[in-house]
């Protein structure tokens, strides 16, 4: 048993699936002793273990669709850390921010959350944001709260590094990494997923396969797949009307790629199971490999290299602040984080697929 699973208690080691290979974490509420016993001290701030186990949870939550079953214990290690590192963050910039005196109005955070809808694109909203993220509306505006106050103090900084980004240097880094902008070639698909979970009994895959079958047979009579889709799919795909994008090969469960690979383009298959449950699949298209013209990609090229350099100046400013901070761990958890980063550093092979292409 690593150190992490025995830390935290197995408390994020009971896991179903939640459509499209995804896992809802279960999580197992720690008893009252150990989730009030301080673990972090952030100068006379203490962040307790409890604190730790939801914020990992919520982290696993949030890629669990995504992680293959035998990757989870190896995911769960690296979370610790990432978990750990939030904390420790927002409680240093909580620190600095009422040091500062500096306050951010309903107002700003109103307009936060509408920026932040805003650049989520057409197809998401706010309340999808926050249901992948498991987090709540106080959990967002608490956050928000400190990303905005963290753009307040560091304005001149990420004006700065905003401007550094240039027409020119957009340009270079498309030149230097071609692979970066190939597109695989493949079968562009969508899918209606009807899940099953690991301790499904028979009589419940026959109920999962039954109304596999039900949606297989609207489609056959007409039905809109995008529609029902949306309306009946138990995959986080449901909110793109089932569209998978692009499914390249020897990426996906086997019965799944076969389908994919073998149906007609515009048929409606014949239900196939996988071990996250029933899909019924069209595919829409084929895709060759193809390298995305500059201008294609140029605009959102910028928004990644900018926001790339934003994210720098935000590092530094943390690391500032860690310098001028005490932060002591307990034994065990100190243990398990040295653990957690080691894993970091570890190569893992290839990681969990997309969501745009994961059945």
């Amino acid at each position: 048993m690593t150190r992490w699973a025995q830390w935290m208690g197995l408390a994020m080691l009971a896991v179903g699936t939640a459509g499209c290979g995804q896992k809802e974490a279960q999580v197992v509420e720690p008893r009252v002793h150990e989730a009030a016993e301080v673990s972090i001290w952030v100068d006379q701030a203490g962040i307790t273990q409890g604190e730790i186990q939801r914020e990992a949870s919520r982290l696993f939550g949030s890629v669990a669709q995504n992680v293959p079953p035998e990757q989870i214990p190896e995911v769960q290690v690296r979370l610790l850390s990432q978990a750990v590192d939030n904390l420790v963050m927002r409680q240093l910039v909580r620190a600095e921010m009422e040091r500062s005196g500096v306050l951010i109005s309903r107002e700003e955070i109103e307009q936060g959350k509408r920026d932040l809808e805003k650049g989520l694109g057409p197809d998401h909203s706010l309340a999808m944001l926050l249901a992948s993220a498991n987090l709540s509306v106080e959990e967002l505006e608490s956050n928000l709260i400190l990303d905005l106050f963290k753009n307040k103090v560091l304005k001149e900084k990420i004006e700065a590094a905003t401007s550094a980004v240039t027409d020119e240097g957009v340009r270079q880094f498309y030149e230097e990494n071609p692979k970066d902008f190939t597109l695989p070639e493949g079968r562009i698909a969508s899918h209606i997923l009807i899940k099953v979970t690991p301790d499904s009994d028979e009589a419940m895959k026959a109920d999962a396969r039954a109304r596999a079958e039900g949606v297989r047979k609207a489609l056959l009579e007409g039905a809109d797949f995008a529609a029902l889709a949306r309306e009946v799919s138990q995959c986080a795909s449901r909110g793109r009307g089932g569209r998978l994008g692009v499914i390249p090969r020897n990426r996906e469960h086997p019965a799944f790629e076969a389908a994919v690979y073998s149906q007609e383009i515009g048929e409606i298959g014949e239900v196939v199971e996988s071990s996250v449950g029933y899909h019924v699949i069209q595919v829409t298209g084929e895709q060759q490999e193809r390298l995305m013209p500059f201008d294609e990609v140029s605009e959102r090229l910028k928004v990644m290299l900018v926001s790339r350099a934003q994210q720098q100046i935000t590092r530094e400013y943390i690391e500032e602040l860690k310098s001028k901070a005490t932060i002591k761990f307990d034994g065990a958890l100190a243990e398990a984080v040295v653990q957690a980063e080691a894993a970091k550093e570890e190569p893992s092979g290839e990681g969990p697929a997309d969501e745009t292409s994961e059945p």
